[in-house]
């Protein structure tokens, strides 16, 4: 059992590392996490990320080819 990779289920605002890790990971700024979570009024990553679906800020197809196209560039 591996007990340190445990599934994280709450963003923590206050801390800047996690801040700046889930805006890299979905392609997002530190803002737009920070005004999601006024929206919803809550730190779990599902609301968070739900609300970013929803404005199109998060999952769109743009934003995976855009992805895409940057890690196959930095493989060269």
């Amino acid at each position: 059992m591996n007990y340190f990779a445990t599934k994280r289920s709450f963003i923590h605002p206050e801390d800047q590392n996690d801040l700046t890790y889930w805006s890299r990971k979905w392609g997002v700024n530190e803002r737009q996490i920070n005004d999601a979570i006024l929206e919803t009024g809550s730190t779990r990553m599902e609301d968070i990320r739900n609300v970013l679906k929803k404005k199109g800020i998060v999952g769109s197809l743009s934003l995976w080819l855009q992805r895409f196209f940057k890690d196959a560039l930095a493989i060269d």
